[in-house]
């Protein structure tokens, strides 16, 4: 087992606009606008790490194992649980290297900017508006898991917490139907640490020394 490690190739399109914040401040803070999450070869990101563990969290909990309640305040992770393991924690390491789920096509071809208003329940007049980027529905994305070392729950947790992201959504205002995301292939291949060996000794063949 140890020579060995885990790669899940994700493909997933969304089925309703998703709203995937911005975390870089000095973009942020150029325009009114809640902007989606760019790449630097102008791609949009959603991560999902964050959403996977939470997912696993509630589930798991509910089974009644004891896992870490990382979405309470103050909540430091107790670096013994089996989420803490595959995920990581303050004084380790996880094993799941997970990548963000980024887009096929460009920002500029998959994001609209649109305009939400908030009604005055009293007069029922317009009392602000709220301006952000929104990825449309149909917008092609793929990602990324490795594992590393693997053990016996590895793919389990990994993809339940696939399946709570598709029946829940991700990013933000899940709650007014944003957000909904169908993975639409889930290729699980086992691969060895001495494969890079071997496609190192493929590289030099075709290089001239």
């Amino acid at each position: 087992m140890g020579g060995e490690y885990l790669v899940f190739e994700l493909e997933a399109v969304t089925t309703s606009p998703v709203v995937s914040g911005e975390i870089k401040i000095e973009r942020q803070e150029k325009t009114k606008v809640k902007l989606a999450r760019i790449t630097g070869d102008g791609r949009v990101a959603i991560p999902i790490y964050g959403l996977l563990r939470g997912y696993l969290e509630i589930m798991l909990r509910e089974k009644g194992e004891n896992v870490c309640d990382t979405g309470a305040k103050n909540a430091i992770p107790c670096a013994k649980c089996v989420l803490c393991d595959l995920f990581g924690s303050l004084e380790k390491r996880g094993r799941a290297i997970i990548d963000d789920l980024v887009s096929v096509e460009s920002y500029k071809d998959i994001v609209n900017t649109s305009i939400h208003l908030r009604i005055s329940r009293q007069s029922g007049t317009v009392s602000d508006t709220l301006k952000l980027d929104e990825i449309k529905e149909g917008a092609k994305f793929v990602g990324k898991i490795r594992v590393l070392f693997p053990k016996e729950r590895d793919k389990e947790l990994i993809l339940a917490g696939l399946k709570a992201i598709e029946e829940f959504g991700l990013g933000g205002w899940i709650t007014r139907g944003r957000g909904r995301i169908k993975f639409t292939k889930i290729d699980i291949k086992k691969k060895n640490w001495s494969d890079f060996l071997r496609m190192a000794q493929e590289e030099l063949k075709n290089i001239k020394l």
